[in-house]
């Protein structure tokens, strides 16, 4: 019984990162498609700084975000193999994270 449940925490753990990549996907969508203004929009100052190396150009800024988003999937799954309870926690947490972000842009 407990195996089943060890395979279900990698199923959510999964779904976790799934998640995660979809609200970071999303947001870099915003990010292109409002590229005209995301200048003035961008509220991250990592984010403005980026756009500010690139003279508003949004490829290096998506280009990271996304990199960003990878590797903290990686780095959920690594903690998540050493420390079950802990990678959940963590990934619940960013996962209640994201979640508001997508609420923030969706009535933004």
């Amino acid at each position: 019984m407990f195996r089943r449940l060890r395979g279900c925490g990698a199923v959510w753990l999964g779904m976790c990162c799934l998640l995660i990549a979809f609200v970071s996907v999303h947001d870099a969508a915003l990010v292109v498609t409002n590229h005209e203004v995301i200048h003035e929009m961008e509220q991250n100052p990592i984010g403005v700084w980026l756009l500010d190396l690139q003279d508003g150009q949004v490829w290096l800024f998506v280009a990271v975000k996304l990199v960003c988003t990878a590797l903290v999937c990686a780095v959920l799954i690594t903690l998540y193999k050493h420390q079950r309870r802990i990678g959940m926690t963590v990934a619940a947490s960013l996962v209640c994270f994201q979640l508001s972000l997508l609420c923030y842009l969706t009535v933004a």
